[in-house]
């Protein structure tokens, strides 16, 4: 079939061309000459190809960060907010925004290369779909970048003919062209609605995949459930797909804008939240993967799974994403404030840490592998610090509260919507630095890092610092 697909994971859809103003429609529009360097003008081309990185999602790399004092190298205006982290290979900057735009970046200069439109993004989130805090909503999630073939894939909600479908393009990022478009909805039980699905999880490659997670929308309005779906990057498309909650609803796979962790033989693992409506607190909850690690095959079959018995409620498991440590262990934590250390073989419990933040964690933990220490986000304020070596509770960093970025010693975090990006010292807690990024930023997030320099998302487009 090509690099042009129409996926059927549910109902029959269209198929759409790739060219011409047809819809969902994929316009690439390059600016014009400025003068200023071009990203090919850069010695060095580094890479950030997905959610914190590496598929392990520890959120930490060795490389020099920005140099003191640290100041705005520039600012991008996009139209609309960026939620997902930008994602950085063959020196250029990818964000990703809400009106469904896909827009490479100089760097250096920010200064656009392409832009690719996926078509118009839901409107009047609320009213149409019945709840739902995104407006407008396009893309939300961060996309994924295959560095061997220089493709960068993201996942929008598209609007066309009064109802919503949620869409994978392929762009070349040297150039960007579209390589292929398919609707990448699931398989949808009878009388539910792609319009109460919200994906927000980020995307991962693996196995010449691409996994895309769904949870609901904030709310949970409607009758939705939790997913995986995956399709091959090229040729046929071969869909799969993992359902949470098949014995009931929900189980919303979301990771407040994290990732599926993929191990060395191209396992799964995804974080799930409550049944809907919500069940009784004190837990366990009732239905089948919900409130649970999940660890899925290549092929989303389930290999392994644990319960977060405590969890009742509204007290999401999938508030952040789980990690994989050494010594084949994964770290998860939800809205319980315990933190469970478990084994990826069989994901059985290893220990647990209560007391963690005192309000809700919140996004993906950073891991420092050279301590044995996780950073975990705090919803209400502050970045919690856990020793894994002794399995204990250490300090909290004031004056942030989304996913946190480790640079060596130092943590990198933003506190959200107010718009402060913070410096820490790991060894002594102080704060190094507090910026301000010059607009307000979205839920949960997180800057990447390259070329000595930090890129984040913000509520206009994208912001950097060197």
């Amino acid at each position: 079939m090509g690099n042009s697909r129409a996926l059927v994971v549910g109902a029959v859809v269209a198929v759409f061309a790739l060219t011409g103003c047809t819809s969902p429609s994929h316009h690439v529009t390059s600016p014009p000459a400025t003068g200023k360097p071009s990203a090919s003008s850069l010695v060095s081309s580094e890479l950030w190809p997905s959610y914190h990185s590496d598929q392990s999602r520890t959120g930490a790399v060795s490389s020099a960060g920005p140099h003191e004092p640290t100041v705005v190298a520039w600012t991008a205006s996009l139209g609309a907010a960026v939620y997902g982290q930008p994602v950085i290979a063959d020196n250029r900057v990818i964000a990703a925004s809400e009106n469904n735009h896909v827009t490479a970046l100089d760097p250096r200069t920010g200064a656009i290369e392409w832009t690719v439109s996926l078509g118009a993004p839901l409107t009047n989130v609320a009213t149409f779909a019945g709840c739902g805090n995104v407006d407008p909503l396009g893309i939300t999630s961060t996309p994924a970048i295959d560095p061997k073939t220089g493709t960068v894939y993201v996942v929008g909600e598209v609007f066309e003919n009064g109802a919503v479908h949620h869409q994978l393009v392929a762009i070349a990022i040297a150039t960007g062209k579209v390589l292929l478009s398919e609707n990448v909805d699931p398989l949808l039980p009878a009388g539910e609605n792609a319009k109460t699905l919200l994906q927000r999880v980020g995307l991962a490659i693996a196995n010449g995949r691409v996994y895309i997670g769904y949870g609901g929308n904030a709310g949970d309005c409607g009758s939705y459930h939790g997913w995986v779906v995956s399709v091959k990057e090229s040729g046929a498309p071969d869909p799969l797909s993992f359902e949470v909650a098949a014995d009931g609803e929900g189980g919303a796979i979301w990771e407040a804008g994290g990732a599926p962790a993929i191990d060395s033989h191209g396992n799964v693992y995804v974080t799930t939240g409550n049944a809907n409506p919500d069940p009784p607190q004190g837990g366990p909850d009732p239905k089948q993967y919900t409130e649970s690690v999940v660890k899925l095959s290549p092929r989303l079959k389930p290999l392994a799974s644990f319960k977060d018995v405590v969890a009742g409620g509204d007290e999401d498991l999938a508030t952040g994403n789980p990690v994989l440590l050494p010594g084949g262990l994964v770290f998860a934590i939800g809205k319980t404030d315990v933190a469970y250390i478990l084994k990826q073989s069989d994901l059985s419990r290893v220990a647990s840490i209560p007391g963690v933040c005192g309000s809700d964690p919140d996004g993906g933990p950073a891991y420092d592998a050279a301590t044995n220490r996780i950073y975990v986000p705090c919803r209400g304020g502050g970045i919690q610090e856990l020793d894994l070596t002794g399995n204990t509770v250490g300090q909290k960093f004031p004056g942030a509260n989304a996913a946190p970025l480790l640079i060596g010693p130092k943590l990198w975090a933003v506190e959200y919507p107010d718009g402060r990006l913070s410096q820490f010292d790991t060894a002594s807690g102080a704060r190094i630095q507090n910026l301000a990024v010059g607009s307000s930023v979205p839920h949960f997030a997180t800057p990447s890092t390259a070329f000595g320099m930090l890129f984040l998302g913000t509520d206009q487009g994208v912001t950097a610092f060197r």
